[in-house]
């Protein structure tokens, strides 16, 4: 029954030896923060900013003009909540990179003599605590899969 015992612990720790190999959280996160991941993080800030008019720490970006209101009523676009979106050049200009576990989201927020972080702030990018969520399932998923099948 011993021997039984020592070959079961042996067994034991050597599996446990290979997950521990497997494991390395660098090359897990490298796997996945991948395109499909980067490109989540866009769309959910942008979405975020479109569809809600707030900033990731969930603050609104104000209302409209009754004026500017006009001019988005005849464009065919949201006039309750101020979206970002007027050109769209903002929205093209976002990048996210991932370097030394660190994900970074940028923007171009220079917009002719507006400078959108000066007049909204920085917490324009980043996402709010709903779409981080989605963020880290997402993410989760993929860390499962690496784990499982790597």
């Amino acid at each position: 029954l011993l021997f039984l015992y020592l070959v079961f612990m042996d067994v034991l720790i050597e599996k446990l030896q290979q997950f521990k190999r497997k494991l390395d959280v660098d090359k897990a996160l490298n796997f996945s923060i991948d395109s499909d991941i980067k490109e989540l993080i866009i769309e959910l800030n942008q979405k975020q900013l479109y569809e809600l008019g707030e900033d990731s720490e969930g603050v609104s970006l104000g209302s409209y003009s009754p004026v500017t209101v006009m001019i988005k009523q005849a464009q065919g676009v949201p006039t309750d909540r101020i979206t970002l979106r007027d050109t769209g050049d903002f929205y093209k200009s976002f990048t996210v990179n991932y370097l030394n576990n660190e994900i970074v989201l940028d923007a171009d927020g220079q917009k002719d003599d507006t400078n959108l972080f000066a007049e909204y702030g920085d917490d324009i990018l980043g996402l709010n605590e709903l779409n981080m969520t989605i963020f880290i399932d997402e993410v989760t998923k993929k860390i499962k899969f690496f784990i499982l099948n790597k």
